[in-house]
């Protein structure tokens, strides 16, 4: 008849013996092994699938949907800018336009409509038409004191 301690004797020299030790060493060292190799090739395939542009799930085609809308953005904003650019050279000219009318009438007040939208505290055209202090008769008695 067996003894019901026979496996728990086996084991017992087993865990004694000179090479246990060497071989649990070896178990667990094949067993990170083995555990690393699962987890880079697990992220290999994350990395493939992440630089893969066909997909609008991976980085790179969210990145290239990204770089597209920026760019066509970047044309609008250059439209924008020339508007804008033309818009103040014509605005300049304009300006420049009517303080020439305004020297040379005076007696027009040029004010800006009510029923303008674009109301504007800045907008001051009179920009002191024939106000101009005569500057002989100033310095002559400037001189004279």
């Amino acid at each position: 008849m067996k003894s019901p301690f026979g496996l728990a004797t086996k084991w017992r020299a087993l865990l004694k013996a000179k090479e246990t030790p060497l071989w649990v060493i070896i178990i667990i060292l094949i067993i990170v092994v083995i555990n690393q190799q699962l987890q880079i090739s697990e992220l290999q395939y994350r990395v493939d699938e992440d630089h893969d542009g066909s997909t609008i799930t991976s980085v790179a085609g969210r990145l290239y949907i990204l770089e597209g809308m920026a760019n066509k953005h970047a044309d609008k904003i250059e439209d924008i800018e020339k508007a804008i650019r033309q818009l103040q050279n014509d605005g300049a000219n304009y300006d420049w336009q009517l303080k020439q009318l305004q020297w040379l009438h005076p007696e027009l007040k040029v004010t800006p409509p009510d029923s303008n939208p674009l109301k504007s505290t800045d907008l001051n055209l009179d920009m002191n038409p024939g106000k101009v202090p005569d500057v002989v008769k100033k310095h002559t008695t400037d001189i004279n004191k």
